[in-house]
């Protein structure tokens, strides 16, 4: 399933790259994970849970390797989740531009599910699919706000 889309931010590339590889603030843009913890310069290891549909208590390790690192233009996000109910993997190609002190970021992922999960129709895992993206950024909307509301106080 790929996923594509563009959202804004108020500040400029730079903050939002920082925000991007802080382990803290991906675990709040990735709704259900439980922990997630830096263990390289380009990799993340954590455990993350999911509702969808039926399937109410999925847990997944969950994997992030980032390479082709261009800061605070680009950089690509391998991720892989594996556990009792199936697994998800896949790759997601992050732009930040900036643009009148703003920062668009376009993003574009390529997601694979198997198992159980898959099991629930490739329509309900695109609204979910969805949703889980908005709510992330949401979350590094909200975390920007509060960096920024602590930088200015």
């Amino acid at each position: 399933m790929i996923v594509e889309g563009s959202h804004r931010f108020a500040a400029a590339p730079p903050a939002i790259w920082e925000l991007l590889m802080d382990p803290a603030v991906l675990a709040k843009a990735m709704p259900g994970t439980h922990r997630l913890e830096r263990t390289a310069t380009d990799r993340y290891e954590g455990v993350m849970g999911l509702g969808i549909g039926p399937i109410t208590a999925a847990e997944f390790d969950l994997l992030i390797t980032l390479s082709d690192l261009d800061p605070p233009r680009s950089y690509t996000m391998n991720i892989e989740g594996k556990g009792s109910f199936g697994f998800t993997r896949g790759s997601a190609r992050v732009q930040l531009g900036a643009d009148a002190g703003e920062t668009v970021m376009h993003y574009q992922a390529d997601l694979q599910v198997g198992g159980k999960l898959a099991a629930l129709g490739q329509r309900l895992l695109d609204s979910v699919s969805k949703l889980l993206i908005r709510q992330g950024l949401d979350a590094l909307g909200r975390e920007l706000a509060r960096r920024l509301e602590a930088g200015a106080g």
